[in-house]
């Protein structure tokens, strides 16, 4: 069995990956660190030079993974360009994102639900797509005063608020529509029950991309 350890920064993640990966040759283990997000919100000496020092001292705990797959974007930019300092693959879940994003021609609407990671999210997809040559046209949707709903477990209301702006996305008609943040998933595949329209999420192609990874590593 391959060992992928999974860190996230809320428990409401692991089922997401649990789906996911059932039925596969991967043993999953799961890390929830919610002491970073809480830190990087009330602490103002943590800024982002110590985000990545944590980050880096909190990977180098996973001693015993075959790969570790990152799930919180803020942990993820915090990280940087750091992958290197690590005998295992790391693969941020927002890079299979990035790729299936980049593959596609038409505008696109990137959706979010917490202010709080857009920044940095989208500061490593231009420098993604840049490093590829291309150019991506996107207007970025950012939902306010939503993402509390989710900390605190009221997941039916934050789901609610979410399907109604995926609504009013695709009623404006400019392209395709993606989900930027792992806990937007379930009301993203409601949504496309519903209306039958495809909505990019970040499950879409992340089992492909970890096969991928670890094929290549065993090459």
């Amino acid at each position: 069995m391959i060992r992928l350890h999974c860190l996230h920064a809320h428990p409401s993640n692991m089922s997401y990956i649990e789906d996911v990966f059932r039925d596969t040759a991967f043993e999953l283990h799961h890390t929830v660190d919610s002491s970073f997000m809480e830190r990087a919100k009330q602490d103002p000496a943590f800024d982002l030079h110590q985000q990545q020092t944590y980050a880096i001292n909190r990977l180098m705990q996973e001693r015993e993974a075959d790969m570790i797959l990152l799930t919180c974007t803020q942990y993820i930019a915090a990280m940087g360009d750091q992958q290197h300092l690590f005998k295992q693959p790391i693969v941020p879940i927002d890079e299979p994102l990035f790729e299936l994003i980049c593959e596609k021609k038409e505008p696109l609407q990137l959706v979010f639900s917490n202010p709080d990671t857009v920044e940095g999210t989208m500061h490593r997809f231009y420098s993604y797509a840049k490093e590829r040559g291309i150019q991506v046209e996107a207007d970025i949707v950012v939902m306010e005063d939503i993402f509390h709903l989710c900390l605190n477990g009221d997941m039916p209301a934050y789901e609610d608020r979410i399907k109604e702006q995926l609504r009013r996305c695709m009623k404006q008609k400019s392209g395709h529509i993606c989900v930027m943040q792992l806990s937007m998933v379930h009301a993203a595949q409601q949504v496309e029950r519903e209306t039958g329209a495809s909505i990019i999420h970040p499950l879409s192609s992340l089992r492909s991309f970890v096969h991928q990874k670890m094929t290549a590593l065993k090459e």
